[in-house]
């Protein structure tokens, strides 16, 4: 039986050789290549949530106020990255086909013609935030005890969010060629010196008077625009592929036209996505404090598990990219089998650790009864959740990196914006379930994304689609 479980992950029986259109890795060394794209952008993404909380606590400590105007300041972020996020997912997808194709100056000009885009369409939209802040946040929720605050650590946040929109294209073009370690790498020593900073001056140190959320401000600001500068770098020395020597700043009409069909589709997929989990945390909201904060908790440790997974739909991108501009669809579909045997095996450590360890989980988290004991059984159906959450995320990274982003904004209207919603709603409230049926709406949500996302995949019509 074990041979047999084996023999499943061998690359002999992924890919029979009858079905080969050229050379293919060995088993080993199609494993290690995958898991060299995937694990920085899941330690990245690891960082990041790790610095975020250590910097939530320093701003905590300085009391309710300042936790507020900082948290009020998210949202308009996340609206204003939406676009850049969108394009990046575009320029992935057409960098790492242009790489399998070997047209390295085509692919050079779109990393090009991506930044110009970045840069037109930033620039007005962060001045006109950074002059309309107060109403902007005043709309977004924030009350009068904070607001300015909120407005002083803003702006700062505001001239940081451009060298942050030019850095997450650069990322988006590493991710196409499969250097997620220089991304890794830059990032780590950004949001170190984040942390650094953030305790230096918002507490003050020596002759550096202690300037509160406004250094909070300063050192995302600064945090943001260093990490943009060794992307910069990084292109321009370490990456072979890359380089700002080759390719055209001149807009180009099939360039321009690739970037809007396929960010166009992610930038769909992304509202229908904000769209539906603002929704859904609006009907958790009204469940009540222990709910809320049970959900807060319960958010906080998925994620921890999104990130193993969301490297492995990188890496699956960018492999998938690479093989179909190499003319070798097998290769591609080969790169995506083996993110799925990847995800199952994580899925299972997932499973093992929320199920088997909930209650010491929650132990650390929480010494209210109430929370401690919701939590822990919310815990069992996030384990069940972690199996269709991985391969969702692999099955979409193969249709993002071949340019199928059209299907995914379809599937995720139907799943995220309309079906979720309207399942909570009734899971929640009309058939009594609280906090757990939001949670079952959860696992539903995800094993519906993994149906539409698997069953595209087994088609094989991503492999003909041209970019």
């Amino acid at each position: 039986m074990f041979l047999g479980l084996t023999g499943r992950l061998g690359i002999d029986y992924i890919l029979p050789p009858a079905k080969r259109l050229g050379p293919v890795p060995t088993t080993k060394e199609i494993y290690r290549e995958y898991i060299d794209v995937a694990w920085p952008a899941t330690m990245q993404g690891l960082l990041l949530q790790l610095m975020t909380a250590v910097n939530l606590a320093m701003v905590g400590a300085l009391g309710a106020d300042a936790l507020a105007a900082v948290g009020i300041m998210s949202q308009p972020l996340m609206v204003m990255l939406v676009f850049v996020r969108s394009a990046a997912i575009a320029i992935t997808a057409i960098v790492a086909r242009r790489k399998g194709e070997e047209d390295y100056e085509m692919m050079n000009s779109v990393l090009k013609q991506g930044i110009l885009l970045t840069i037109l369409f930033y620039v007005p939209l962060l001045c006109l935030s950074f002059y309309f802040l107060e109403p902007v946040l005043t709309f977004a929720g924030a009350q009068a005890s904070y607001i300015d605050e909120a407005v002083g650590y803003g702006q700062f946040v505001i001239i940081g969010l451009f060298f942050s929109a030019i850095g997450v294209m650069l990322g988006a073009a590493l991710i196409g060629v499969g250097n997620t370690k220089a991304i890794f790498k830059a990032n780590a020593i950004g949001n170190v010196l984040n942390v650094v900073m953030s305790f230096t001056l918002i507490y003050g140190l020596g002759p550096i008077p202690a300037l509160g959320i406004k250094g909070a401000g300063i050192a995302t600001m600064t945090s943001y625009t260093l990490i943009c500068f060794l992307l910069l770098y990084a292109i321009h020395t370490k990456d072979s592929h890359l380089s700002w020597h080759r390719g055209s700043w001149r807009f180009d009409r099939n360039i321009l036209s690739s970037i809007y069909y396929i960010g166009g589709s992610s930038l769909g997929e992304q509202a229908f996505e904000r769209f539906g989990m603002f929704a859904y945390t609006k009907m958790v909201a009204s469940l009540g404090v222990v709910a809320l904060a049970t959900h807060h908790i319960c958010m906080n440790l998925i994620d921890i598990f999104y990130y193993f997974a969301m490297g492995l739909s990188y890496s699956g991108a960018s492999y998938t990219g690479q093989s179909l501009g190499k003319k070798r669809p097998d290769l591609a579909e080969a790169y995506g089998q083996i993110g799925v045997r990847i995800a199952l095996f994580i899925s299972v450590i997932g499973f093992i650790v929320y199920f088997g360890l909930r209650h010491v989980v929650f132990d650390f988290f929480t010494q209210d009864y109430a929370v401690w004991q919701l939590g822990a059984d919310i815990m069992i159906l996030m384990a069940f959740a972690s199996f269709p959450q991985a391969l969702q995320l692999v099955y979409s990274g193969v249709l993002k990196g071949a340019g199928d982003n059209f299907y995914v904004m379809k599937y995720s209207l139907f799943v995220i914006a309309i079906f979720r919603p309207i399942i909570t709603y009734l899971l929640c409230f009309t058939w009594g379930f609280g906090l757990y049926g939001a949670w079952v709406a959860l696992l539903i949500d995800q094993s519906l994304r993994t149906v539409f996302s698997g069953w595209r995949f087994r088609t094989g019509v991503w492999q003909h689609i041209k970019i």
